[in-house]
C-alpha cells in the first residue's frame, strides 16, 4: 500500500534538493536517481539544472517571480506492514514518474529509509520538454498519480487502498492515516525536538541536529518557527506549546532556569570562537559582560543571551579587569527586561471541527466564536471584580500584578522542564511531570487572558474618553 501526496517548491529548491538527497537517509545516495543528463549525484547540480531549464523557457531571463513553482514535490509512502525493500520502492517511484510524464519531464527520486516506513521523495520539473512550456497541474493530477501508484503496487503484490464511498472534507487521506497511527506532524516535530535537545550544547547546535532529522528552525522576532522538511508544514512555537518556545528550549539545553538579556550587534565589544563580550548599557562603555556563545540566539541584528538565573554575573572594565559581581536579575538595572508577549501565551480555545458538511462546519465555528465572545465578557467582568473592585487596584496595577504572577509561573514551568530532562525517570514520573507542565501552561494562558481583558477594557475606555472630548470640543466651537 502506498500513499501519494504532492506539494510545490517555490523559493527553496536548493535546500529541498539537499534535504531529499541527504546521504544519511538514502544509503550514502545509493537510493538517488534522476533522468537529468550529465549531472552525477550532486543535489546542487540538480537544483541548478531545474532553474536553468526554466530560465531558458522564460526568454533567457533569470526567474524573478517568487510565486512560480520551481519543482513539484511528490511523496510516495509505503506502509510499514508491506514486505518491500528500499530498492523495489525506488523502482516503483521511477516507474511512477515514467508513466505520469511519458519521459517529457525531468525528475529526481530519493528513497528515504530513516523512518519506520519507506518513502520516495520526488522532485518533478515543471517544464515540459516537448512543448518547452510550464506544466499546468489540473485538479485531477493527484488522482492520476494515486491511480498509477495503486496499479504499480497491485502488480508488485502490495495492498491497495480502497477509495472512500463518500466525499470527504478537511483532512486528506494521508493525513487521516497519519493521525490514526499517532504520527501527526506537530507531535512528530515535538518528538524530534525532545530527542535532540538533550544531546546538544547550544541553540545553533540544536538547529543543525534538527535539520539532520528533517526539521528546519527559523528565528523570526519573538517566535521560533519549525518546518517539517517532508511535508513543508510550518508551526510557530506557540502552536507546539509554551514548552517549545525559545526560552524553554534554552532551558532544556542547559537544564537550568534562565533569564534573558537582549542587545544589538553594535554593543559587542569583542568576540572569539568561544565567547562574546558586550558593553553594558548606561556605563558609557566602561563595563562589559562576557557570555559563552552557546548561550546566544541570533535574530538578525538582535542577539539574546540566556543566562543562569541562580548564578552571579561578573562585570569587567575595558581591560577585562574585575569590577563587580551581581545576580543575573540585577542585569535588568542596565538591560531592558523582556516584555511579556501576552498573545503568544494564550492558548487557542477553539476546538477543531471535523464534519462532512462544509456549511455545518462554518456554522459550528461561528457558534464557537460567539461562545468565545461571551467567555471574554465573563472573563473581563470576573477580572474587574477581583482586582479593581475587591482588590482596590487601578487597571495598570492589576496588569502589573498579574504580569508578575505570570513571571512566577514561568519560573515554575522552567523548573518543571528542567526536572523532566533528568535521566532515569520512571514512566510514572514522566507522566506526572508532563501533566504538571500542561497544567502550568494552562495557568499561564488563563492569566494572560486576564491581562488581555484588562488591556482591552482600558483601550475601550480611552477610545470612549477621546470620542467624548472630541464631541465636547465641537459643541464649544459652536
Amino acid at each position: 500500500m502506498a500513499v501519494v501526496k504532492i506539494g510545490q517548491v517555490k523559493q527553496t529548491l536548493p535546500k529541498a534538493m539537499q534535504y531529499i538527497c541527504n546521504p544519511e537517509k538514502t544509503r550514502d545516495m545509493e537510493l538517488v536517481s534522476t533522468n537529468l543528463p550529465d549531472v552525477g549525484k550532486d543535489p546542487a547540480a540538480f537544483a541548478q539544472y531545474f532553474l536553468e531549464e526554466q530560465t531558458r523557457i522564460e526568454t533567457g531571463r533569470a526567474p524573478t517571480k517568487t510565486t512560480l513553482v520551481r519543482a513539484h514535490h511528490i511523496i510516495q509512502s509505503f506502509d510499514p506492514g508491506d514486505d518491500i525493500t528500499p530498492e523495489r520502492a525506488h523502482e516503483l517511484g521511477v516507474e511512477l514518474m515514467e508513466r505520469i510524464t511519458g519521459g517529457m519531464q525531468h525528475y529526481v527520486i530519493a528513497t528515504h529509509t530513516d523512518r519506520d516506513h519507506i518513502h520516495n521523495h520526488i522532485m518533478l520539473s515543471p517544464v515540459n520538454l516537448e512543448t518547452s512550456k510550464r506544466m499546468r497541474v489540473p485538479r485531477t493530477y493527484l488522482k492520476q498519480l494515486r491511480t498509477i501508484s495503486d496499479e504499480l503496487c497491485r502488480d508488485a503484490g502490495l495492498r491497495v487502498l480502497k477509495e472512500p464511498k463518500v466525499k470527504r472534507y478537511g483532512k486528506s487521506r494521508p493525513d487521516l492515516y497519519t493521525q490514526l497511527k499517532g504520527e501527526s506532524v506537530k507531535e512528530s516535530i515535538r518528538l524530534r525536538i525532545d530527542q535532540s535537545v538533550g544531546r546538544v550544547e547550544s541553540f545553533d547546535h540544536l538547529k543543525r541536529v534538527l535539520r539532520s532529522v528533517g526539521v528546519f528552525t527559523h528565528v523570526r522576532g519573538k517566535y521560533l518557527t519549525f518546518e517539517d522538511a517532508e511535508t513543508g508544514m510550518k508551526f510557530r512555537d506557540s502552536k507546539l506549546g509554551e514548552a517549545y518556545d525559545e526560552m524553554n528550549i534554552m532551558v532544556k539545553i542547559g537544564q537550568e532556569s534562565l533569564e534573558c538579556i537582549s542587545f544589538n550587534k553594535s554593543m559587542i565589544a569583542k568576540q572569539d570562537s568561544k565567547n562574546v563580550s558586550i558593553w553594558v548599557p548606561g556605563t558609557r562603555r566602561k563595563k562589559q559582560i562576557t557570555v559563552p556563545r552557546e548561550r546566544l540566539v541570533i535574530d538578525g541584528q538582535t542577539i539574546r543571551a540566556w543566562l543562569p538565573r541562580d548564578s552571579d554575573q561578573v562585570l569587567s572594565d575595558r581591560q577585562g579587569r574585575f569590577v563587580q559581581q551581581i545576580p543575573t536579575e540585577g542585569l535588568y538595572e542596565y538591560f531592558t527586561p523582556p516584555n511579556l508577549n501576552i498573545d503568544k501565551l494564550i492558548r487557542n480555545s477553539f476546538p477543531q471541527v471535523y464534519t462532512a458538511n462544509p456549511k455545518q462546519r462554518r456554522r459550528l465555528m461561528a457558534q464557537a466564536f460567539k461562545v468565545e465572545e461571551v467567555n471574554s465578557v465573563v472573563r473581563e467582568i470576573s477580572t474587574v471584580r477581583e482586582y479593581l473592585l475587591e482588590g482596590g487596584m487601578t487597571s495598570k496595577q492589576a496588569v502589573d500584578a498579574i504580569s508578575n504572577t505570570i513571571r512566577d509561573r514561568q519560573a515554575d514551568l522552567q523548573s518543571l522542564i528542567v526536572a523532566s530532562c533528568e535521566e532515569g525517570l520512571t514512566g510514572e514520573q514522566v507522566e506526572s511531570l508532563d501533566a504538571q507542565i500542561s497544567s502550568s501552561e494552562k495557568q499561564i494562558s488563563d492569566l494572560a487572558r486576564q491581562v488581555r481583558a484588562l488591556r482591552g477594557r482600558e483601550q475601550q475606555r480611552t477610545r470612549t474618553d477621546d470620542t467624548t472630548a472630541q464631541q465636547l470640543g465641537k459643541h464649544r466651537g459652536r
